[in-house]
């Protein structure tokens, strides 16, 4: 879930950490840690790793404490604590912002609280640019996806899918959406609804219409105009998810697939196939803290969930980051037009916002 502008105002929250200032021996916001908790454990591999990651694990008293926003974290604690009994998980759940803001408050006041993170790319990299962050280096990577790896002090775990959803009951067979264009015809009055604070979506839909489909930028600005005319707003991608499965509205143009997936495989009249391309990619991802209370519990639940935790993602009708999962099959159909969240997206954060804010200004609430 997002919330409007909160994300830039968190950004700007974390560079004033840095302003501050912080004392380099806790590694708070700004601040590199003096030592790497995990250099013992990066040479290791196989048996020897795991075997000296658990043994250390419950030498510091068998526990991780992980921040996450992800709706689908039970499963993986299941899963991990099913692998290995003697460690528990303390998970801290809420919605991305919130993990975000209580990560920067606590390296801030020198009382770092987690051991890792799991959440949205752009709350990751504000992490980054803290130097709050470790680059995992395990062996887990070279099963992964080339866009999942590389990214700074995070890896991806996942990937979102931003698609077009419609309620099968309000939208009939025969009228389903084919060109994203076409929702700024009158006939979709009242029948839409967008997300309040997907202004990432926006940026990336933004930016793929001007840089790939070459229209102008004012044109653009037009069409999302006579879109918002459209729209209804609503409050948290699980809200939006249930709106649509009831019928307060007709189409969804920035819900996840696996929303979509989830609600119909409990026979929820949705749907978001054929395409109405593009389907917009967001990496969500694990960072490990460069100051860890618990640094083997860590490293631990990341190689797991970088590899073994990577069927669970799967079965949970997520995009799992592994190239190869066992009896995965990708909801995008071969062929589908992708693109990823927009580079722009990363660094204008403002400028978005702003621009979304605008959009949204006076459009009524769904529900």
């Amino acid at each position: 879930m997002r919330h409007g502008v909160l994300p830039a105002g968190l950004l700007a929250a974390g560079l004033l950490l840095t302003a501050c200032g912080a004392s380099p021996t806790t590694g708070a916001a700004g601040s590199a840690p003096d030592k790497n908790p995990y250099t013992k454990y990066e040479s290791l591999t196989g048996a020897e790793r795991t075997d000296k990651l658990i043994a250390d694990a419950r030498s510091e008293g068998g526990v991780l404490d992980l921040y996450t926003s992800n709706t689908d974290i039970q499963d993986l604690v299941d899963g991990f604590q099913k692998a290995y009994p003697g460690i528990k998980v303390h998970a801290f759940r809420a919605n991305s912002e919130t993990v975000l803001q209580r990560a920067l408050q606590e390296n801030q006041a020198n009382k770092p609280q987690n051991d890792v993170i799991d959440t949205n790319d752009l709350e990751l990299r504000a992490l980054d640019s803290q130097q709050l962050l470790h680059p995992y280096n395990g062996p887990a990577e070279a099963g992964l996806k080339e866009d999942a790896k590389n990214l700074g002090g995070w890896t991806a775990e996942r990937f979102n899918a931003f698609v077009v959803g419609w309620n099968t009951n309000e939208v009939k067979k025969g009228e389903e959406p084919v060109d994203f264009a076409d929702f700024a015809d009158p006939k979709w009055k009242g029948r839409l609804a967008v997300e309040v604070g997907d202004w990432d979506w926006y940026a990336s839909m933004h930016t793929y219409l001007t840089e790939e489909k070459k229209m102008s930028s004012s044109d653009v600005d037009a069409l999302f105009k006579k879109i918002a005319a459209n729209v209804k707003v609503t409050k948290g991608h699980t809200v939006q998810g249930e709106l649509l499965s009831a019928g307060q509205f007709g189409v969804a143009l920035s819900v996840y697939s696996h929303t979509i997936d989830k609600a119909a495989a409990k026979g929820a009249p949705v749907a978001w196939r054929p395409v109405v391309e593009p389907v917009i990619l967001r990496p969500n991802g694990i960072g490990l803290m460069a100051n860890p209370r618990h640094p083997a519990a860590a490293l631990l639940w990341t190689d797991w969930v970088l590899s073994d935790g990577q069927k669970i993602i799967a079965d949970s009708l997520r995009i799992p980051a592994a190239k190869s999962v066992p009896g995965f099959k990708d909801p995008i159909p071969a062929g589908t037009t992708t693109y990823s969240l927009s580079k722009s997206a990363e660094t204008d954060t403002r400028k978005w916002n702003t621009a979304y804010d605008a959009l949204l200004r006076g459009v009524p609430a769904a529900g």
